[in-house]
């Protein structure tokens, strides 16, 4: 049978799905970071404390990442095509349930209406990883950073736009707009086609190098003898790969490893202009220290790629490096007492969170490839940093009810950063030792 030959046309489409996933993250840590400035009114507005707001904002940051691993494998079980479908569909939800939160009255529905904006977000944060690797095979870490520097850039566009929009239309007017932008997600979803060649291919086939059935015997050539629920159980164990907790000792680790950085990039994320607000810092000042923080971001996510692709560090003493600067800014919040100085440790933590979860996808991809478990990687990845994130928020807001200062929760979450560069060094020099072979490989391992 002759193969489809491709257009012409389709060798630079791999630019516009770069475009699109950097669209897709625009807005969904845009929004995320705006929860920030609307912190302060979500508290006074819904008369209810910081814990309690930092939580139900958190939800939406661990919705996103909790669900990963189930539209990972939603991704994988609707072919070459499913990624597409699911990003426009989570466009759709999070629209409405962002709108729906505008109507919040307590914090509770509050936290329910961005749970499910977060599950929106869900459908495409993991899935817009797929048509990347179908285009970038060889530099999928360049292609990685470029396209995550949106989120950066939403971040730092975003926080701002809120600010203008709450003094315009109040708290609620502005979060109905954040909505309707969060609606340009479907577009994005879109343009995310698939190459001529991976069409009428499972996803699963493609990532998993299963095409030509020789590898193992595939649940699906077992379809027309099971029950449909069966069929379904079936399916969802052997895309989700839980042998992979079992069989990679370090995947483990870095499991433990992301939850820890999902703890502290949620209570950043989340009061770092409630932190500014409660220091006397006006209102417009304090959002565009999310701004400075999304610039930083935005270089985070991009220089990482070409320090990878050609093997200046290796993703994880890259990964260690982050963190040991994130926990040197997060530690000297308390110092900060001017302007300036919040603003340049707003830079460098935005500089290492943005990075950090660059890192986090590339990391994440090479563990699976000692398993060929790529997607279900990236999935348990972001589930660890969700689960991480629960705490993040509450642990900051109830540090700041108890003192009435912020400074304690960010000490906590610099003591929390000096951990993973710790198990992440003494998970290289385990390697390092029993593979002395890899020394050689980076020019710094």
């Amino acid at each position: 049978m002759a193969t489809q030959k491709p257009p012409s046309w389709e060798k630079y489409w791999g630019l516009v799905v770069v475009f699109s996933r950097f669209s897709a993250l625009f807005m969904l840590l845009g929004t995320y970071k705006s929860f920030g400035v609307l912190m302060d009114s979500y508290i006074y507005d819904l008369d209810t404390s910081a814990a309690e707001a930092g939580t139900a904002t958190v939800l939406f940051f661990a919705f996103v990442y909790f669900t990963a691993p189930i539209f990972g494998v939603l991704a994988d079980m609707m072919g070459s095509n499913g990624a597409r479908i699911l990003i426009m569909l989570g466009g759709i939800v999070s629209t409405i349930a962002m709108c729906l939160s505008s109507y919040s009255t307590t914090w509770y529905q509050l936290a329910a209406y961005l749970s499910l904006a977060g599950v929106g977000y869900g459908m495409v944060q993991v899935p817009t990883v797929a048509p990347l690797l179908m285009y970038f095979t060889d530099k999928f870490g360049l292609a990685n950073g470029l396209s995550a520097a949106g989120a950066a850039l939403g971040m730092t566009v975003l926080p701002p736009l809120t600010e203008y929009l709450i003094q315009q239309y109040s708290w609620r007017g502005a979060t109905i707009i954040l909505g309707v932008i969060n609606l340009h997600t479907t577009v994005a979803g879109a343009l995310m086609r698939p190459p001529t060649s991976c069409k009428d291919k499972k996803m699963y086939s493609l990532l998993f190098g299963t095409d030509d059935g020789n590898n193992h015997v595939s649940v699906y050539e077992l379809n027309k003898y099971l029950k449909p629920l069966k069929r379904f159980l079936l399916m969802m164990r052997e895309h989700l790969s839980l042998g992979i907790f079992l069989n990679n000792p370090r995947f483990m680790l870095y499991q433990f490893i992301f939850l820890l950085a999902g703890l502290q990039v949620a209570g950043w994320h989340v009061f770092l202009v409630p932190n500014a607000l409660s220091q006397g810092i006006h209102s417009i000042d304090a959002a565009f220290l999310a701004s400075i923080g999304g610039l930083g971001n935005f270089i985070g996510r991009g220089f990482n790629g070409p320090l990878l692709d050609y093997h200046i560090f290796s993703d994880s003493m890259l990964y260690a490096l982050d963190h040991i600067i994130c926990a040197i800014a997060l530690l000297f919040d308390p110092l900060a007492k001017e302007y300036a100085t919040m603003a340049i440790l707003a830079f460098w933590a935005g500089l290492t969170v943005g990075c950090s979860y660059a890192l986090c996808v590339v990391i994440a991809k090479n563990l699976a490839e000692e398993g060929k478990y790529i997607m279900a990687s990236v999935g348990w990845a972001h589930f660890s940093m969700g689960f991480g994130a629960l705490f993040g928020g509450p642990l900051v807001g109830m540090t700041y009810d108890k003192t009435g200062n912020y400074h304690y929760g960010f000490l906590m979450m610099g003591g929390f950063e000096l951990l993973l560069p710790t198990l992440t060094f003494i998970e290289l020099m385990h390697r390092r030792h029993k593979h002395p072979e890899l020394k050689d490989k980076y020019l710094i391992m």
